[in-house]
């Protein structure tokens, strides 16, 4: 076998464990002061400032609740693990996003343990989160080192980074602790041929992968890649190579079950597979791996040792100087040098096949082609993985495989630190990898994190603590309610009524998550209206609503006046906390829908909910259909934030149009566009779905959400557009001007008047 082979002698079995043990607590004991101030506080949260701020609290508070979710449901009724209690009634919340599986031996215990507390269960995964992502790397460098101090510094260097303490809002990325320890067993698997390296294979990439989508491919991708350069040393390398590539198929084999429903919901249309046009812009090009910003995910301490290690190959073979322990060899030092990767060329070797793992991330982090110094394309592999593996094309992006790039390089920057180690006594060579270690974790948070409540624990509001007593049977709505819109303010709003959901899980009509169930759009249509009662019965026929939490004191100004006057029958008001009301809902459901709408999820039938046809409106269908008693504001401000607009769909037609059910495709919707004063025109992405079908002859008042254009001033016109889906031409159209931002008269004198 070719290897590093750096050792004396191997350790004991017990002095091996035992400093793996140690490895390991010294990394939990820094994960405290590497997320201060909030973590050991018992009711803070971590909060991201900035423009993107409540966006990236969004998802943390969205993270924070599938790992209390599917802790909470492994431990309760495991069939409902891709559930969720939030969209209630529609399955499947969790295909969204994430599932975080791989964590769960740690995260139910603790829920459990905890009695409950999500946030103390969110402290202890990300103890093991970091700690583990250490210790993984720290045996991979000791095993190929026989270095513990070498080993020390590269499972810091691995695992504390400033980009792992950054993307705490996406905690999946901080559970890579299985990608080095598939690559020990498959050096172990090629040395000794045991087939619990096999085993352990499987199960480490199997773990990868239910512990995050994006690093279980980068593990099923980049472990073959290295897995086949040290094949080339192995002394029966087709025996060994088909034992690697069943372990393989074992480890997909068991990622099934927890892939499949994933795979039904892409199916389904749930889950988009993004083109490739739109992937291009979230790639990296292979000279940006020269930029800071990837100094930030690699850590200035690893960059330095492997800068140190290379000057210091460089000159030893200029003759410039000559180790202690090959003179003296073993004399005062922690480990002997022999002649290996650094001495000779190798291209077998352990650092060759990370060498090529970290250049085919390079690759493919540039995404689907490659734009090359004149303007030509060079087509990449990465078009071959979006067409041809299942599920590849959900990848949104690229950049990512830039973590494989900075695993080989932390696993390298190991194999450095034990070349320069080698000139040190071994009490120095500790002193110096201890140092090492303190400046990864300072490096990686050298300032305190801002913070924000976490809604649980000490923080959790008195009116959810009342739910928790008194919410027995029946799903919870939280105004402000639940949004359609790319509203990064109302999903945060939403996720955190999420978040304060599990202190007693109850169902609950708002979410937030990347892929909505189909019928959160219906939902949300009769949720917008409240409280009128025709929005009001609607959900207690598609719900089964029982209370509502009217929290006053976020709600917009609009909102608040629909909210202030007398409520219509069938709320009442039974507890009140400062701005917070509980009300109950008393009505009885008119139609018993939710089984029917749950049904109808996962592909549309030919009917709608209220009984319309579905296909295409004839030509006839389209006379006599118009917006009325639009409700456009005068004025918006340049946010792009969700604005409220109130109208009525006259249908004067001889047809029924379709509108209400649990999927849009044929559905009649309302959207917008914006005419700028120089003639522009953009339309938004944003899908008003409306509650009921407008049977022929009536006026049905809805009512729909617009955005701004971000950063605009001037005079713009507005266009609203009652449009079917799957059909080129409106139904009816309305136009108003508005001013967005401060008055422009330039752009006032260039606007065009009402259509």
């Amino acid at each position: 076998m070719s290897r590093i082979d750096f050792k004396p002698g191997r350790a004991k079995p017990g002095v091996r464990i035992a400093s793996a043990l140690g490895a390991f607590l010294l990394y939990a004991l820094a994960v405290p002061w590497l997320l201060r101030p909030w973590f050991a506080s018992g009711n803070l949260l971590p909060h991201a400032a900035g423009p993107i701020g409540a966006m990236a609290d969004a998802d943390l508070l969205l993270n924070l609740w599938i790992l209390a979710w599917t802790a909470h449901t492994a431990l309760v009724d495991p069939m409902r693990l891709f559930d969720g209690n939030i969209y209630h009634p529609a399955p499947g919340a969790i295909l969204g996003s994430e599932n975080m599986l791989g964590h769960l031996p740690v995260t139910a215990p603790l829920l459990a343990l905890m009695d409950g507390d999500a946030l103390r269960m969110f402290e202890g995964f990300l103890v093991e989160s970091f700690a583990l992502a250490g210790l993984g790397m720290f045996l991979y460098v000791r095993h190929h080192t026989r270095s513990f101090p070498a080993a020390l510094f590269a499972g810091a260097a691995y695992t504390f980074t400033a980009f792992r303490v950054q993307t705490l809002p996406q905690p999946q990325y901080l559970g890579s602790a299985w990608l080095p320890l598939a690559l020990l067993c498959v050096d172990l698997w090629l040395e000794q041929e045991r087939r619990r390296w096999l085993v352990g294979l499987a199960s480490a990439l199997a773990l990868q992968a239910l512990s995050c989508v994006y690093l279980g491919f980068f593990a099923l991708i980049g472990v073959p890649i290295y897995a086949l350069v040290r094949l080339c040393s192995a002394p029966h390398p087709f025996r060994s190579g088909i034992g690697l590539a069943l372990a393989g198929a074992v480890a997909t084999s068991a990622l099934l079950p927890a892939a499949w429903p994933y795979l039904a919901a892409r199916a389904q249309g749930r889950i988009p597979a993004f083109d490739i046009a739109w992937i291009r812009p979230f790639s990296w090009m292979p000279w940006q791996y020269a930029s800071l910003e990837f100094l930030s995910r690699m850590g200035p301490v690893t960059l330095g040792i492997l800068l140190l290690g290379g000057v210091s190959i460089l000159a030893r073979r200029a003759g410039l100087g000559q180790s202690p322990s090959a003179a003296d060899p073993g004399k005062g030092t922690a480990l002997q040098v022999v002649n290996g990767p650094f001495s000779r060329v190798n291209f077998f070797s352990p650092i060759a096949g990370l060498t090529a793992m970290a250049l085919a991330a390079v690759l493919l982090s540039a995404g689907p082609d490659l734009v090359l110094p004149g303007g030509s394309v060079l087509p990449l592999p990465y078009r071959l993985l979006h067409a041809f593996v299942p599920g590849f094309s959900s990848i949104r992006v690229p950049i990512r495989f830039s973590l494989l790039v900075a695993s080989a390089l932390a696993a390298l920057a190991g194999f450095a630190a034990a070349k320069l180690f080698a000139r040190l006594s071994r009490g120095r060579a500790l002193l110096t990898a201890l140092l090492l270690v303190a400046a990864c974790v300072w490096t990686a948070a050298p300032r305190p994190s801002a913070t924000m409540p976490s809604g649980i624990g000490t923080s959790a509001a008195p009116a959810h603590l009342w739910l928790v007593r008194n919410v027995g049977i029946g799903p919870v709505l939280e105004i402000p309610g639940p949004t359609d819109a790319d509203d990064p303010i109302g999903n945060l709003r939403n996720a955190r009524a999420m978040v304060a959901s599990t202190l007693g899980f109850w169902s609950l009509l708002n979410g937030y998550t990347a892929y909505p169930p189909p019928a959160a759009g219906l939902v949300a249509a009769a949720v917008r209206d409240l409280p009128e009662p025709h929005a009001l019965q609607r959900l207690v026929d598609l719900t089964g609503l029982r209370w509502i939490l009217v929290r006053r004191g976020t709600l917009a100004p609009a909102e608040k006046a629909r909210w202030a006057g007398p409520l219509p029958e069938g709320i009442v008001s039974v507890a009140h906390f400062g701005n917070d009301e509980i009300l109950q809902i008393t009505l009885t459901p008119a139609e018993h829908l939710e089984s029917e709408l749950v049904a109808r999820s996962a592909s549309p039938p030919l009917l709608t909910l209220d009984g319309t046809p579905r296909s295409p409106l004839a030509p006839i269908c389209t006379e006599g259909i118009s917006l009325r008693d639009v409700q456009a504001p005068d004025r918006v401000t340049r946010l792009p934030l969700p604005i409220h607009v109130p109208l009525t769909i006259a249908n004067d037609s001889t047809c029924a149009l379709p509108a209400a059910d649990a999927r849009a495709e044929g559905l009649v919707v309302l959207r917008h566009r914006w005419h700028a004063p120089d003639g522009q025109v953009i339309a938004s992405r944003l899908v008003s779905r409306l509650a009921y079908d407008v049977p022929a002859g009536t006026h049905l008042p809805a009512s729909l959400l617009i955005v701004p254009p971000g950063g605009a001033t001037g005079k713009w016109r507005l266009e609203v557009i009652l449009a079917q889906q799957g059909r080129a031409e409106p139904l009816a159209q309305f136009f108003s001007d508005v001013q967005v931002g401060a008055a422009d008269p330039a752009a006032s004198r260039n606007a065009t008047g009402p259509g």
